[in-house]
């Protein structure tokens, strides 16, 4: 299916990457607290509340514990039984999880809860004004590529033949990619050590909770 040209039926999914065995933390790390939710909810929330639609949450290690994690949100999950074969195995379920009508998706990594809601409705708001846009997008502080990165339905087929543990990083030498400047370094930060969550610790919950809102 082509991309729409009217910007207002633009679809936008996103697809959250939860497959991870967190060797490097030494437990579960997207079901650490931070904020009063585990860092798997705040990232489903910021996905939610961008407007992405639908949102497909790909599980892989400690599935049951992350699925119980994000009870009574409106996801889709689905499993990657060969997560440890490396991250493009789960892309690549996540891409074909996807329905016919989403126009580009954003793909999320589990273990950046702290991605401000402003950086996704970024992406979308250029992907939906901008005609054509480039088939991706990535948020970057000093010029260092970021995540999420929007990628349009131009590039899923690719995204669906990827192979290895480099993820979707491997088109990236292979289209055009737009970098879109944030002054937040914290953008840089993914959490994989103990110290990189202690790090986070530090930083503030998103803006998008209202005070009367609950994580749980």
């Amino acid at each position: 299916m082509a991309e729409s040209d009217n910007p207002v039926e633009k679809r936008v999914a996103a697809i959250i990457l939860a497959a991870g065995g967190s060797k490097r933390m030494g437990q579960p790390k997207l079901l650490l607290d931070w904020h009063g939710a585990p860092l798997i909810r705040w990232v489903a929330l910021t996905a939610l509340n961008a407007g992405c639609s639908p949102v497909v949450v790909v599980t892989g290690a400690s599935a049951e514990r992350v699925q119980h994690a994000l009870d009574g949100l409106p996801l889709g999950f689905t499993h990657n039984p060969d997560w440890q074969k490396g991250q493009s195995t789960s892309v690549k379920l996540g891409v074909n999880a996807l329905p016919e009508n989403a126009d580009a998706v954003i793909v999320f990594l589990g273990d950046q809860p702290h991605i401000p809601l402003r950086v996704p409705q970024k992406l979308m708001q250029i992907f939906r004004e901008e005609n054509p846009a480039e088939p991706i997008l990535a948020p970057a502080f000093n010029g260092k590529r970021s995540n999420p990165v929007l990628l349009a339905r131009a590039i899923f087929a690719p995204l669906a033949g990827l192979a290895g543990d480099a993820g979707a990083r491997m088109i990236f030498s292979q289209y055009p990619v737009r970098l879109v400047p944030f002054d937040d370094p914290d953008l840089l930060l993914d959490v994989d050590l103990p110290e990189d969550y202690q790090r986070l610790t530090e930083i503030p919950a998103p803006r998008y909770m209202d005070d009367s809102e609950s994580p749980i």
